[in-house]
């Protein structure tokens, strides 16, 4: 692991959102002895029409409650950025500007940007900044406000750009290998000893948990428009006895999950107290749409659930694929009620811990020592 390094974070989602790869990177790198500035991705003039909960933006600079790690909420910024490069120059400008300014008085002299954006390449970096892209996700399949055209050539500029490029993903690292010959594949992981409190006895449920009840059949994650609202509730229909938990924070039309009495949608929920969630459930899902992004997706839920010792059954995803027999995986939905029925009637004490062993194998920790590897190479050929 290095040392001593100023870390610039242009991270993809804030820092209380829900907790992944760059979270869980850069927590290492600062018990490391790294110093980071993380830097929440910035709110546009439109973001709380979209999103009210914005409205009420966090403070500009504000410690974690770790060391070694500030988080910055950059100005506001134009809409648009990700359809119009002009607009894009003029908002990296300004985020460019306001993170001088930043470091000048934290007295903080970057070594490392480590970004996980495309439209970034347009923000001027101090000369000798190692720049790394962290590719972790498929970003011109994304909904929304986005020209695919316009993320498309960014993410060229970027790769060619970058002096070491990852990939959470073997499907994205393959898609990403003609633009960036020397890409890492660096795969997603789980904070291991976190989520094995699942298996304590004596951890407390979460309240809400105690009367549903059993099975209880659990998501931890967003639900946004990848989900398969259609699957989930299939299974909820054929098995009305049965309890669905669906545990963070709703970004999409969820009227069907909503008609269905058995579904509960709890809301995010700290990250501190996610083990005590799957403690509480039998069986843990990955009910994802199969398309462009999530095909590309390396489900850091997966590693997690696996940690906790919970049965899991998830839609095809190519990364999924390699954890077979441990995990189930269901085509279709009415595979899906099947494979949820053989997982809860075949689990047992020995496959819960087989589970946690194999996620012992996929610590964040050992993840971040793949990627220090990765910087350390490129930065010798750039000498």
């Amino acid at each position: 692991m290095f040392r001593g390094e100023n870390i610039i974070c242009l991270a993809a989602a804030a820092w209380q959102g829900m907790w992944a790869r760059a979270q869980q990177f850069m927590t290492i790198f600062a018990r490391s002895g790294n110093r980071i500035l993380y830097v929440d991705p910035p709110f546009t003039l439109i973001s709380p029409l979209k999103n009210p909960a914005l409205r009420s933006a966090p403070k500009d600079l504000r410690q974690c409650g770790g060391e070694n790690i500030d988080l910055y909420s950059p100005p506001v910024i134009l809409p648009f950025g990700n359809m119009y490069r002009t607009i894009n120059r003029i908002n990296q400008k300004i985020i460019a500007g306001s993170l001088k300014r930043l470091c000048r008085e934290l007295a903080f002299k970057p070594t490392i940007c480590w970004t996980y954006l495309p439209n970034t390449v347009d923000l001027r970096l101090p000369a000798g900044v190692t720049l790394v892209y962290d590719c972790a996700d498929e970003h011109t399949a994304f909904p929304g406000l986005i020209n695919k055209a316009t993320v498309l050539q960014m993410e060229m500029e970027l790769f060619a750009r970058a002096d070491v490029s990852l990939a959470s993903a073997r499907e994205l690292c393959e898609r990403k290998k003609e633009l960036a010959p020397a890409i890492t594949l660096v795969p997603n992981g789980a904070d291991v000893e976190h989520f094995k409190k699942a298996m304590q006895p004596g951890l407390p449920a979460p309240p809400e948990l105690k009367t549903l009840a059993r099975p209880v059949v659990g998501y931890v994650g967003a639900v946004s428009a990848w989900f398969d609202q259609e699957m989930l509730a299939t299974a909820a229909r054929a098995h009305p006895d049965w309890s669905f938990v669906l545990v963070g924070p709703m970004d999409t039309d969820v009227l069907l999950l909503n008609s269905l009495p058995n579904v509960h949608l709890l809301g995010r929920s700290a990250y501190s107290d996610l083990p005590a969630y799957l403690k509480c459930f039998d069986i843990a899902v990955i009910p994802f749409k199969i398309n462009d992004l999530t095909t590309g997706v390396n489900p850091v839920k997966l590693y997690e659930y696996l940690a906790a010792g919970r049965p899991v059954v998830s839609s095809d995803l190519p990364e999924v694929r390699t954890f077979r027999p441990h995990v189930a995986i269901a085509g279709t939905p009415a595979e899906f009620v099947r494979k949820l029925e053989e997982e809860l009637a075949a689990d047992s004490p020995i496959k819960r811990a087989e589970r946690l062993e194999i996620a012992g194998w996929h610590s964040w920790e050992a993840r971040a020592e793949s990627a220090v590897a990765a910087v350390r190479r490129n930065r010798k050929r750039k000498i």
